[in-house]
């Protein structure tokens, strides 16, 4: 039998009994949409990850020292110097060297920040070498370094001025110094890994850490170049300028930190979407046993068939490919149904679910799979019948 007399032969059994068909179906379409919607929030949650590492500089690592004896206070120690931004600006891939203060890999200046009788505690960070996601009004000129201007977080702006919008144009005091709102940053990711930040200048982040211990070094990669063959050398100079320290220079990258958040991800994300596709198996189910029913109904069309010289591999093909037709439609009305429900659930979330064409594209080849599995038994029943018993009985 030709493919066209196949899909011809399958849709009219599916045509004469649709309610039927359609029961069968349920279990396919509510498995295969909440694949769909689960991958497409995975998918989401992700690009938001990886976005979140853009805006911190994806092109930024910090080096921080970790001494042999985890007891020792490495403050005292001073592993690293102001000389040293000096010396690893000559490696070959290093484009600026800035030194920082905070934990290890997230560096930070924090400041109270005050505007009549508001006050609160914000992470200072310099706005060179970054990509500011300005929400209201504008970013930072390259020929005000020296001014005291600042870039205000969604949130601060919001609980100072009650409308963020309202922000700008007005003084705030930072640290008991005053400086005038340009702009006020869009919220932060919800998997941001350093948080919202209020930016200045690197000239105001350097004066307010003068003269306190550098914790690390913030090292921006010219773009192309190898990140851990740069950093054997920054390690080998920082080893020179430093020889007596017992312990050694780590290497802390955010690339590595977004691969590992998202290998995390993609687990917890194949784990649910496991779990979900349980509803598959119970599709799978309900189509053996239709596909057993339409067997059972049809014995006499399959002895006369048998007898006029079908071959029982004719026989099985359209069995299975009925099986495979309610399943593959199934699939399509799930694949359907999981794009409208990740579109709804982007309005709840915190980040928007990405549809891929790799989730379609697997959806309908599991849909498939489901249909060959769960409809060859019946399939292989039909087509071992004897004509005789299959006419008579």
């Amino acid at each position: 039998m030709s493919i066209i007399n196949l899909i011809r032969t399958s849709l009219y059994s599916i045509k004469s009994h649709k309610l039927r068909v359609f029961l069968t179906m349920i279990g396919i379409i509510i498995g295969i949409s909440s694949v769909v919607t689960i991958l497409s929030i995975g998918s989401g949650l992700k690009a938001e990850v990886n976005k979140s590492m853009v805006d911190t500089s994806a092109n930024k690592m910090n080096v921080t020292f970790q001494a042999d004896n985890i007891e020792t206070d490495t403050s005292l120690m001073e592993p690293f110097s102001k000389s040293d931004t000096y010396y690893l600006k000559d490696i070959e891939g290093v484009e600026k060297v800035e030194a920082a203060q905070g934990m290890a890999g997230f560096s930070f200046t924090s400041g109270q920040i005050s505007y009549f009788n508001k006050n609160s505690m914000v992470m200072l960070d310099s706005y060179e070498g970054k990509n500011l996601n300005i929400k209201y009004g504008r970013n930072f000129n390259k020929d005000e370094s020296s001014k005291k201007q600042v870039v205000l977080d969604f949130q601060t702006a919001k609980s100072f001025f009650d409308s963020p919008e309202k922000a700008l144009g007005h003084g705030v005091s930072i640290n008991g110094d005053n400086y005038e709102v340009i702009g006020v940053s869009a919220e932060a990711g919800m998997f941001s890994l350093t948080g919202s930040s209020t930016y200045v200048s690197k000239k105001t982040i350097d004066d307010m850490n003068n003269g306190e211990t550098i914790s690390s070094l913030d090292i921006y990669i010219k773009p192309g170049m190898d990140r851990n063959k740069v950093f054997e050398k920054v390690n080998k100079e920082l080893n020179q300028n430093h020889p007596n320290l017992q312990g050694k220079y780590v290497l802390h990258d955010p690339e590595a930190i977004t691969k590992a958040l998202e290998k995390v991800i993609g687990g917890i994300t194949a784990f649910i979407a496991f779990v979900s596709g349980i509803s598959l198996f119970v599709g799978g189910i309900g189509v053996m046993n239709i596909m057993y029913v339409s067997v059972s109904e049809r014995k006499r069309e399959i002895g006369i068939r048998r007898a006029i010289g079908a071959k029982p591999k004719s026989i099985l093909l359209q069995f299975l490919f009925e099986s495979i037709m309610v399943t593959g439609i199934g699939g399509i009305i799930g694949i359907l149904f999981g794009f409208l429900f990740g579109k709804i659930a982007g309005h709840f979330l915190p980040f928007p679910p990405v549809m891929t064409a790799g989730s379609f594209i697997g959806a309908t080849i599991t849909s498939v799979i489901v249909g060959i599995i769960f409809g060859i038994i019946p399939a292989v029943n039909a087509s071992k019948m004897d004509p005789i018993k299959a006419i008579y009985m």
